[in-house]
């Protein structure tokens, strides 16, 4: 027995896959043009709202958490098929299109199934083959085929709407849902997700995707983009100036990674500074050394701990301020003084944050109003040993200007 549009008919046959079928005495309209037939492709290709989405717990395990065995799920999405029904209703009208079912059982087929125990057990059980063809007229037909074990009471209806789904399916309707990929939730003690997994922007209606950025704002973030790229490769650059150890120690301790390539912009921001700094640090390293020579450069690296003379082998900013220490004392260059210049600068720093903090000015604007414009947030990184003094009258007037 066959059935069109769930009206039950006479038997006939089944028409032939993408053939236009011929319909006497009623007079159809021809939608075959180019223009037409566009439309109806992105009508149908066109995903179902999320509310006709449901999904499906295909696979099931147990995972131990913290509080004990979690029963998770593997999920795989499915529409029923009135919305199929609707849609094609919406697109051609009730009249427009048709589907017929041809039914069929077939016998003696080995099912294998998992008791209480989980122990395999074996039987012999018939299926419930559908066929269901899906025309739509002045453009063709197509065909799908569902089954189901005919020992489940509602076999023939989940067969026909398998069936009847596919054959849609080959015209494009709901074909997006074998795309979507399979998820893992966990389950309630009804094997129910506990959660509803989100849908891509991809398989979302076009009225529910976020709509694209104007042109301006598209310029801007596309300045954005260059500039950190920009940004990424001076960062680049001063990790290959400073060394492994360094720079490793650097993008772990204010990025929070190990490559400068997943760095947000803000944390890049932050980074290059720390890397600048460090590297005027390296290159004084480096004019110090080439003047006591390779053989004692060598020597001091061995006796504070190195593994070896190269930069790669300075693991953090402590051991390079130890070693610029040695180096340029033994060198004996300007710069000698190097330890009791960053004190000086550090104490500057914290009396000015807390001056601004409490008065809410901008720290630069009180680092130059305390040294009566003589020193800038910019130049205390150039400080030198005849600066000290400067440094230090400086932070003496922050110091008693908040105790008052």
């Amino acid at each position: 027995m066959s059935y069109v549009n769930g009206a039950v008919m006479h038997e006939q046959p089944v028409p032939p896959i993408a053939t236009v079928p011929k319909l006497e005495g009623t007079e159809r309209v021809d939608v075959a043009t180019t223009a037409r037939v566009e439309e109806i492709r992105k009508q149908l290709l066109e995903p179902f709202d999320p509310s006709e989405i449901r999904w499906r717990v295909t696979a099931t395990s147990t995972q131990q958490s913290k509080n004990g065995p979690v029963r998770r799920g593997q999920l795989v999405a499915y529409a029923d098929q009135r919305a199929y029904t609707d849609r094609l209703n919406d697109v051609f009208g009730e009249w427009g299109w048709t589907r017929t079912y041809n039914v069929q059982v077939a016998q003696n087929f080995e099912r294998v199934t998992r008791g209480a125990k989980g122990e395999k057990q074996s039987s012999i059980c018939a299926k419930v083959v559908v066929v269901s063809t899906v025309t739509i007229h002045g453009l063709g037909s197509h065909t799908g085929v569902g089954e189901e074990w005919a020992d489940d009471e509602n076999s023939a209806t989940r067969a026909e709407a398998q069936a009847f789904k596919r054959a849609c399916a080959c015209f494009g309707l709901g074909r997006y849902l074998y795309d979507l990929d399979k998820v893992w939730e966990d389950l309630d003690q009804y094997n129910r997700p506990v959660r509803t997994p989100g849908l891509p922007e991809w398989a979302l209606p076009t009225s529910l995707r976020p709509k694209p950025a104007p042109a301006r704002e598209q310029a801007t973030q596309q300045r954005k983009g260059v500039v950190r790229d920009e940004t990424l490769a001076e960062v680049k650059r001063l990790c290959e100036l400073v060394g492994f150890g360094l720079a490793k120690a650097t993008l772990q301790k204010y990025g929070g990674v190990a490559e400068p390539e997943k760095l947000g912009f803000a944390k890049l921001t932050i980074v290059i500074d720390k890397l600048t700094d460090i590297g005027r640090g390296v290159v004084r390293l480096h004019n110090a050394a080439a003047k006591i020579g390779e053989a004692r450069y060598a020597a001091i690296c061995q006796e504070i701990g190195l593994a070896s003379e190269s930069a790669d082998d300075i693991p953090d900013r402590e051991v390079l301020k130890s070693l610029l220490t040695r180096v340029e004392q033994e060198a004996d260059v300007e710069g000698t003084q190097s330890a009791s210049i960053e004190e000086a600068r550090g104490r500057l720093l914290q009396a000015a944050r807390q001056v601004a903090d409490k008065q809410r000015q901008r720290l630069a604007d009180v680092v130059k109003e305390a040294s009566g414009g003589s020193l800038s947030l910019e130049r205390l990184r150039d400080l030198k040993a005849a600066d000290i003094a400067t440094v230090e009258a400086a932070t003496a007037a922050l110091m008693s200007g908040a105790q008052r």
